[in-house]
Order: C-alpha cells, then sequence, then structure tokens
C-alpha cells in the first residue's frame, strides 16, 4: 500500500481529486460534464461532443469508432471538425487527434509530429516512442531507433517488442555482436524462443556470416518444421547455397518443400523452380513450371515471361528510390537491390556499393514473380562493384 485516501463528490470530482492526491502532476479529464461523461461510457460519442463539443476523449474515440467500422473519410472529418476547436481538452488528446488524422491522411511528417508530442505528454506510454522507433527504423537511421528501442526497455524491460527490434536494428547496423547479446535475451521471453532463434539466423545472414545463419535456422527446424511455414528450412537452404554448397543446399530445399507439402501448399513447385531460377539454372526453371497445375497456368505464363526477359521489374530511379525507402529493411531485398543497379546505371556507384554491402534475406516484400531476380540480380551488382 502506497498511499490511502477519500474524496466526497461527483464521480469525476472524486476521480481527478484521488489521482492528484496520487501524483499530483495528474491530469484532469477532458470533461467535467457527467452527463457528456455517461454518455462516453457508453460509446455515445456523438451525444457526448454534443453535451460538451471540447470533450477531446470522446471526439478521439469516435475518430477511431468511425475509422474501425469502416468509414476512414467520416474519421477524417471528424477529427477536422476536433482540431477546429481552439479550447478543445486536453493537450494529449488533441495528440491523439492529430496521430489518427496524419495516419488516415498516410501523412508521414505530421505522424512524426504527432508521435513526438505524445511521446513528451506521455513519456511512460511506450506506443509513441515505438512508432517512432519504427519510423527511424524504415528511414535506416539505426542508431536512432536503437536509442529509442532502449528507452522503451529503460520504461518496461520486459517489452518484447522493443527486444526484437532493438535486435534487428542492431543486426541491420552491422552490429552483429550486439544483436546477438540482445536477441538471445528476447529467446528468453515465454514462448519466443523460436522467434528468437529465427531473427539470430536473419541477422547473421544479413552480415554475411552464412554458416552461423544456417545452424540458427536449422535449430528452429528441429523443434518446429512448420515454424513459420517452414521459412526457417528455405532460408537454411540459401545460407548453405551461399555458403559455397549447392547440392547441400539443394537437399535442404528438399526437406522444406515436403514441408510445404505436408501443409497442402498449391505452389511448391513454382517455389522449387524459383529456387533453381534463384540459384543459377534457368532451363531446369522452365522446366519445372511445365508440371505446375492447370489452374497456375497464367502466373505460371507470367513466370516465364519475366525468366525470359520479357517482363522487365521497374528501372526508373526516383520510383525505385521511393520503393526502397518506404519498404521494411528486414525485407526489402529486391528493392534495395533494383535501386542499387539504378544508382549504378545513373553513375551513382559509392551510393550503389553501401546498399549491397548487406545481404536481402530470402523473403522480401514486393511481386512474388520477381522475387526469383533477387539473388542472381544482387550477385552480380556486387560482383560489378568490388564488393566482397
Amino acid at each position: 500500500m502506497a498511499a490511502t485516501g477519500s474524496a466526497d463528490g461527483t464521480v469525476l470530482f472524486a476521480v481527478s481529486s484521488l489521482a492528484r492526491k496520487l501524483d499530483p502532476g495528474a491530469r484532469p479529464f477532458s470533461t467535467a460534464n457527467a452527463d457528456a461523461a455517461a454518455a462516453w461510457g457508453r460509446s455515445e460519442f456523438e451525444q457526448a461532443v454534443t453535451l460538451d463539443p471540447d470533450f477531446g476523449t470522446a471526439w478521439a474515440y469516435w475518430i477511431v469508432q468511425a475509422t474501425q467500422s469502416g468509414k476512414p473519410e467520416m474519421g477524417e472529418a471528424l477529427a477536422e471538425r476536433a482540431l477546429a476547436r481552439a479550447s478543445l481538452r486536453a493537450p494529449l488528446n488533441k495528440a491523439q487527434i492529430q496521430l489518427s488524422l496524419a495516419l488516415l491522411r498516410k501523412d508521414e511528417p505530421a505522424r512524426i509530429a504527432a508521435l513526438t508530442e505524445l511521446a513528451k505528454l506521455a513519456p511512460n506510454d511506450t506506443s509513441s516512442i515505438l512508432g517512432l522507433a519504427e519510423i527511424e527504423q524504415l528511414h535506416r537511421r539505426f542508431s536512432a531507433a536503437a536509442d529509442l528501442y532502449r528507452r522503451i526497455l529503460a520504461i518496461n524491460p520486459a517489452d518484447g517488442t522493443a527486444l526484437n527490434g532493438l535486435g534487428y536494428t542492431q543486426g541491420e547496423n552491422g552490429d552483429l555482436d550486439a544483436a546477438k547479446k540482445t536477441l538471445e535475451q528476447y529467446g528468453q521471453k515465454p514462448e519466443q524462443d523460436n522467434n528468437a532463434l529465427d531473427s539470430l539466423g536473419e541477422v547473421h545472414f544479413m552480415n554475411g556470416r552464412f554458416a552461423e545463419a544456417e545452424k540458427y535456422f536449422t535449430q528452429v527446424s528441429m523443434r518446429d518444421p512448420t515454424f513459420l511455414g517452414g521459412a526457417p528450412l528455405m532460408k537454411a537452404a540459401y545460407a548453405h547455397w551461399l555458403g559455397g554448397d549447392l547440392p547441400g543446399a539443394d537437399a535442404l530445399l528438399r526437406k522444406y518443400l515436403d514441408v510445404r507439402a505436408k501443409q497442402n501448399d498449391s505452389l511448391v513447385i513454382w517455389r522449387d523452380a524459383a529456387w533453381l531460377y534463384s540459384t543459377g539454372r534457368r532451363d531446369q526453371a522452365l522446366a519445372m513450371l511445365e508440371k505446375a497445375p492447370p489452374d497456375q497456368a497464367a502466373n505460371m505464363e507470367r513466370q516465364r515471361s519475366v525468366w525470359r526477359g520479357e517482363v522487365h521489374p521497374p528501372e526508373d530511379l526516383d520510383q525505385l528510390r521511393k520503393l526502397f525507402e518506404s519498404t521494411n529493411p528486414a525485407v526489402d531485398g529486391l528493392a534495395r537491390t533494383l535501386y542499387a543497379a539504378a544508382l549504378a546505371r545513373a553513375g551513382k556507384t559509392g551510393e550503389a556499393r553501401e546498399l549491397v554491402k548487406i545481404w536481402p534475406l530470402p523473403e522480401s516484400a514486393g511481386d512474388p514473380m520477381l522475387q526469383s531476380l533477387l539473388y542472381p540480380r544482387f550477385l552480380e551488382m556486387r560482383k560489378t562493384l568490388g564488393v566482397k
């Protein structure tokens, strides 16, 4: 028991009074109108703001309700109405509404400003700090992202999302020793041991430590062959191949395909063909596509067109820059490789060289029909740019 106290009066007055006794800096609730508060409590948000037009909490809840009900235009209009009120209470609610509006408008600068304000107004609420950390990580400002993840962990050392995010950020920044320590700590959390091993495999893969990456991926697969649909086995196969042993990698890939087949994956033949193409066996890959079921004919024909050079990935430098900058670094392999190639064509070889120092993971965001171009293009770029 830290303290005791009592207060008389309405519920709103009593709760606010008790809050101030526990914390002299406690903020008052954003309405003193008992009827408006009661309407808010019944989720009658329109009634609540009718009774008190400056009731920020009710406005914030109403905006969320509209957005989650599939009415983003209504949510945006409500946010604009609320923010038009100069007397809107309180600063925290105003920042929450500004964040909702920024998300609805996909306005990144406004989102950053709102999250920054929320982190200032509620310094122990880690959700806004997490949002800022993820933005810094997306923009490859890894040191800044790491500092924000550490700030979360200082508030809540048990925050698994922050631990995992910090580990990836450290790995993406090339600090493999720190990433290993962080992710091993993450693996000690309940039910996160497999996920931590997979993450350890990925950060080692990114840094070209293929033997260690394969070890972690294999450990996950031995513990649970179906984890993430068998993806660790597939990543182990790529690590083994890049480590210099294609026949051994083929054997690992077969195990992955067996797992997928047992899960009734209709794309097993396509996955097999994509592996063949990725590892330099174009003719065998094309022949493999002939075995695909008839209902996959359209996709298989498009894949053939890509491999024959009849369908080209994007090459515009500005378009690829935007794609790269909006893709999570953990899955940016294809976007990063295509952007590096565009930079090299534009004579910006120094920038291109930096982009191909970190190895891309096998699973990348983007068009699945283009994924098998990743490693042939990436390996070619490293050779052309003299990256070892």
